[in-house]
């Protein structure tokens, strides 16, 4: 009405129908039943005031709450006896209304209702069907809606999403002027389900005469709710009492008067929750309810004793991404030309380098890929099937260009570059080559440390560096992560095993492809590793010094690197994502320039997805190493951003959204 007016609405007016407030000379506490009926014609003596002939509605008809007194009749008034801070009465009306659209239908614990709309309403609805024993779902289009209800509903075993493949609901609640929604209520509800037609639709809108048979062939019972009743209102404030806790995390502000105008364009938006205006001036401070972006901590971790200068500042550098940022760019590509959700994980790779790169039309122009090269001296214990000398074989065909990794990087137009951190041998200047070694090869850490401390420092620093420097020259956008080492994945199984407690026989897979024989060896040493050392699991760096790898180490530098300067980081299979793992120990704000390239078929790697909240964008049955799948991976993440920008949207193309 702010912003459109109304054709009923006679000007001046003060709005206001969710009141409560006190009588200034009793001092008694009062919610208002906003209407104001005539108490004579048929509908008022029939016990349905509601929709008296004579109706008129503070806040429309006469002034309403928006004011420091309010006059309204006496049968309006709902007194509060119980203990409860006025601004949670205020859900009363709505929650009244919510009543009112279930007084009409007989209720059954543990039934399913399924309500199409995640406002300040829907959650109301959602609270009252919770507390009368139903499974609730609730379907917001609003990915900002979403994020900022999330913990809410999980609060109260709240299922809330954007659609459901579900159906065979037992009733249904439209608490959004969507047609669309309407007409999905219908379709969800089973046969002989009710559907509670509690909001009005947005007028000239068109539904289809066939969807409306399926009430017919349902048998379906609709009924239309409208306001409450008194009895509504009286009924709501033991349900405001109750829920004080929850309702609070449902205020989005509690206002002086004059900062009303100030918030009118954010309700607006459809994106705002509870504003609420208190006249005395007298409301305590709520904590926010929700957070637009994860709280940087003042202090970090165990890790931080370790932290050099160098890793220090850049630890410092890293930032956690916005999360309204995110959203806006969830809502772009919710918006585009296509069902929702129907690109599956390109959607997502959208997303997150929309907000990496703080941009609705993000491009990537630089792409780089590392292969970390070391040895390991556990590979005498027999854990390989392959022997040491292989990994300077492999880093000489790497820098001869006939690797798998070279044509994946030559095929998706991939800058790459190798790095000896501890190979077992010495190669010539090469341009792809970057010598970062810190020795030839790790300790047999089944019989001492893999390396000492200072090292396990030393190889972060180094592999913070090779990103470092390279930015320098060309800024990068995506960086993959691969890596080169007979024996590392024994020391990534070890690793993974130490950060999550999980055991050898659980973790270890066949690495290089040994038989039954050499894999009961593998998870004999790697066992016994981890009883000798019992490295600290949430200590990245002991993980490393104790049963890590130079290369491993590399990559943790790198990402951790990568993340301080804005850049997307794409791990590939176990030993990558082992070494992401030790990078977001030390600091778990990395997570965020986080991508699982792809699923390994190494069963480890996905206890170490789970402590970091990452998934693999493809799964080929890969287990080569190498940032193979890190580089198709890298393809995918550009076209995602190629979408983002390139995709027209329903409005720009012309298209009827609700034909899809």
């Amino acid at each position: 009405m702010w912003n459109q007016g109304h054709r009923d609405l006679v000007l001046p007016r003060v709005p206001g129908h969710e009141i409560a407030g006190y009588d200034d000379r009793s001092g008694q506490l009062y919610t208002v039943w906003p209407g104001q009926s005539c108490g004579k014609c048929r509908y008022c003596t029939g016990g349905r005031e509601n929709l008296c002939e004579e109706m008129h509605i503070i806040g429309f008809h006469s002034d309403g709450g928006f004011a420091r007194y309010v006059s309204v009749p006496e049968d309006s008034l709902v007194p509060v006896n119980e203990k409860i801070e006025p601004r949670f009465l205020t859900f009363a009306e709505p929650a009244a209304c919510v009543l009112n659209a279930l007084s009409r239908f007989s209720q059954k614990q543990k039934e399913r209702i399924i309500i199409y709309g995640g406002g300040v309403l829907g959650m109301t609805a959602a609270l009252i069907c919770r507390e009368q024993g139903w499974f609730v779902t609730v379907i917001e289009q609003s990915q900002e809606k979403i994020s900022r209800l999330r913990s809410f509903c999980d609060l109260n075993s709240i299922d809330l999403c954007k659609d459901t493949v579900t159906a065979d609901y037992d009733m249904a609640i439209n608490c959004c002027d969507s047609h669309i929604a309407f007409s999905l209520c219908i379709t969800k509800l089973r046969k002989g389900g009710r559907f509670a037609f509690f909001s009005g639709l947005k007028k000239n809108e068109g539904i289809e005469t066939n969807l409306l048979n399926l009430i017919h062939y349902k048998e379906l019972e609709l009924y239309g709710a409208y306001g409450p009743r008194r009895e509504h209102m009286v009924q709501a404030v033991p349900f405001c009492i109750r829920q004080q806790r929850n309702l609070a995390l449902l205020i989005e502000k509690t206002l002086l008067p004059q900062d009303v105008e100030s918030v009118l364009p954010h309700i607006l938006s459809g994106n705002g929750l509870k504003y609420i205006i208190d006249f005395m001036g007298m409301a305590k401070p709520l904590q926010p309810a929700f957070s637009h972006r994860n709280a940087k901590p003042t202090n970090l971790n165990k890790n931080d004793s370790q932290l050099s200068p160098l890793l220090s500042t850049i630890v410092e550098k890293i930032e956690p991404l916005e999360q309204s940022f995110r959203d806006l760019a969830q809502k772009k590509v919710d918006l585009k030309t296509k069902p929702l959700g129907a690109l599956g994980r390109i959607e997502k790779l959208a997303v997150q380098l929309s907000t990496i790169k703080n941009s609705l039309y993000p491009k990537v122009e630089c792409k780089r890929l590392f292969v970390f090269a070391g040895d390991h001296g556990v590979v005498e214990e027999g854990v390989s099937a392959f022997p040491s000398k292989v990994t300077v074989q492999m880093v000489e065909n790497f820098l001869d260009g006939g690797a798998a990794i070279n044509a994946f990087c030559r095929q998706y137009n991939i800058e790459l570059s190798i790095i000896d951190m501890g190979v077992n041998g010495e190669f010539d200047a090469h341009p792809l080559l970057i010598d970062k070694k810190i020795g030839r090869g790790t300790n047999n850490f089944a019989a001492q440390k893999a390396m000492p401390l200072a090292e396990a420092v030393r190889a972060i620093e180094n592999g913070a560096r090779v990103f470092l420097e390279k930015n320098e020259q060309v800024r990068c956008d995506l960086v993959g992560m691969g890596e080169m080492g007979i024996g590392n994945s024994s020391s990534a199984t070890a690793i993974i095993c130490g950060a999550t407690g999980l055991s050898a026989l659980q973790v270890a897979g066949r690495g290089t492809g040994v038989d039954d024989k050499g894999l009961e060896r593998k998870t004999e040493v790697i066992a016994k590793a981890l009883a000798l050392h019992q490295p600290e699991k949430d200590n990245g760096f002991d993980l490393l010094s104790k049963v890590g790898g130079y290369e491993l180490g590399g990559i943790c530098g790198a990402v951790l690197a990568a993340a301080s300067e804005g850049c997307c980081v794409v791990l590939d299979g176990i030993i990558s994502t082992a070494a992401g793992l030790l990078s977001y120990l030390i600091c778990p704000d990395v997570k965020d320039y986080l991508i699982a390239g792809h699923k390994s078929v190494e069963i480890g790697q996905q206890a170490a997805l789970d402590i970091m909240g990452l998934e693999p964008v493809i799964d080929l049955d890969m287990r080569l190493g190498e940032g193979t799948g890190a580089a198709i991976t890298m393809n995918l993440a550009d076209l995602a951003c190629r979408m983002m920008r390139e995709m027209a949207s329903f409005e720009d193309a012309g298209v009827d959204s609700k034909t899809i």
